[in-house]
């Protein structure tokens, strides 16, 4: 007889293997949860994609910059950036707006808009924040 167990524990998702023999013997493997657990196990946010690195042509006739970040989480976690450390916030200024957690920013200016991004992913276990990204204009 064999059973698979899987629980999170501190952010680590175990995975139990057990058969007849070993289940009483604590037979446990540690794997990292972005790998094993599924959309319907709780867990704390994690990174599919972080923001990167952005050089916005001035004279781009594309008006769009897109900083990109992907989460997984269960519960879906809430998605804020930061702008140099501060909040962007995203109901003042209407050429913010985040979609699939992604920051779109239209008519972007370079003494508005440049410098380092960071996104922050939080749901009720907790809260992860990229690496910086640096959003410059030439």
């Amino acid at each position: 007889m064999r059973c698979v167990l899987t629980n999170i524990y501190l952010g680590v998702c175990f995975r139990s293997i057990c058969t007849l023999h070993c289940c009483f013997k604590s037979c446990l493997l540690i794997i990292p949860f972005f790998e094993l657990c599924n959309d319907y196990t709780l867990h704390g946010p994690i990174f599919i994609q972080e923001p990167s690195h952005v050089m916005f042509p001035l004279d781009s006739e594309e008006k769009k910059v897109k900083l990109s970040c992907e989460v997984k989480g269960n519960p879906k976690p809430h998605i804020r950036w930061k702008l140099n450390g501060t909040d962007v916030d995203i109901g003042m200024d209407f050429r913010y707006s985040v979609v699939e957690g992604s920051l779109l920013i239209n008519n972007p200016n370079k003494t508005q808009d440049a410098g380092m991004y960071q996104c922050i992913a939080t749901n009720s276990f907790g809260t992860i924040v990229s690496r910086e990204a640096k959003l410059q204009f030439a």
